[in-house]
């Protein structure tokens, strides 16, 4: 799977990254009852493509992604994504489905997705500023929201590609957790029935639709025999609170050993004392010990009570950095991440 299947990037950004050989700019699609003009192009990578687009009737702007399956594998995928993001649409956290169509080739299947454009940007343009402990709280609780409604369907989704990355923010100041491509309802319990190479087949899948630094123990040490489910989010949700709270992710160098041990620090800054629980009890090696989403946010709604917090409200973020830099420390890292995996650190 593609980087852009992968990273909410796409979005909003609402800079114009034009390629000036990309035909399908300018064009009248109609998705379901949508007929839009395809405006620019704002991100591609090998199998996919998004485009802001125009409503003709009213001029609203939405974002469109086109994805291309080469195989019956790539298009299960694809349908298996668009599938999730309309079931989990209506939700104030989840970024707002509006159609989707698809297009039969001969050797190919294309498939366009209609979403909301969210404008005001990727909560990773954000980073890079100190957050107050009171919007953190708020911050914290709009991604648990999100989370909450994809576990609390029957059976579960489980997102599996949690990261800062993937929650963009409206111009009204609310957070939307987007891209869908690595969610499932598939849970895994290994046992000591699981040959090595089923346990490998696993890990090789878990490594190709899931982000190095926010991967759980249970996804990197399959011998462990926990179970791989929803839980995985959870910690994912504490890797971003440590992040929101102390401007560092608690893995960034995606070392396999430190992770599967826990082995991070809480920095001393006590202002962010109250996230100490939330955070330890996300980032249990043992899922069976690790918080679920409910208790995140029971806990959250504590920290909101004792300290006269609110837990809504619209968030007013700032873009701290220019986009531009963000986007080269976001490219240095992944490329850190990939050095290491070839070293099998």
């Amino acid at each position: 799977m593609s980087d852009l299947l992968k990273s909410a990037m796409g979005y909003f950004n609402t800079s114009p990254i034009i390629s000036s050989d990309d035909e399908f700019i300018g064009q009248i699609v109609e998705v379901g009852a949508v007929k839009l003009r395809v405006k620019r192009v704002i991100a591609e990578g090998g199998f996919a493509f998004v485009y802001v687009v125009q409503d003709i009737q009213n001029e609203t702007e939405y974002a469109l992604k086109r994805l291309l399956g080469s195989d019956r594998q790539a298009c299960d995928n694809i349908i298996r994504e668009l599938n999730f993001h309309k079931q989990l649409s209506g939700h104030p956290n989840i970024v707002k489905y509006v159609a989707a169509s698809f297009i039969n080739h001969t050797n190919s299947a294309e498939y366009l997705l209609v979403s909301e454009l969210c404008k005001g940007g990727s909560l990773i343009d954000c980073m890079g500023t100190t957050f107050e402990p009171d919007t953190v709280l708020k911050i914290i609780y709009q991604i648990s929201k999100g989370i909450s409604h994809m576990h609390n369907q029957n059976p579960p989704i489980t997102h599996r590609d949690i990261k800062i990355e993937n929650f963009l923010l409206t111009t009204d100041g609310e957070l939307k957790l987007c891209d869908f491509g690595s969610a499932t309802t598939d849970s895994f319990t290994p046992d000591v029935s699981w040959s090595a190479q089923q346990r490998d087949m696993l890990e090789d899948q878990l490594a190709f639709i899931t982000t190095p630094m926010y991967r759980c123990p249970e996804q990197l040490d399959l011998w462990s025999n926990h179970e791989i489910g929803p839980k995985s989010d959870i910690w994912a949700l504490g890797c971003v609170l440590y992040y929101l709270c102390f401007q560092k992710h608690p893995f960034e160098d995606s070392a396999k050993l430190r992770i599967v041990n826990a082995n991070f620090k809480l920095p001393g800054d006590s202002r962010y004392l109250c996230f100490h629980d939330i955070i330890k009890g996300c980032l249990q090696v043992d899922p069976n010990k690790r918080f679920d989403v409910s208790m995140v946010l029971d806990r959250l709604g504590a920290i909101s009570e004792t300290k006269g917090w609110p837990l809504r409200g619209p968030l007013k973020l700032n873009v701290s950095l220019p986009r531009v830099d963000q986007k080269k420390r976001m490219k240095k890292m992944e490329i850190n991440q990939c050095v290491m995996e070839r070293n099998g650190k």
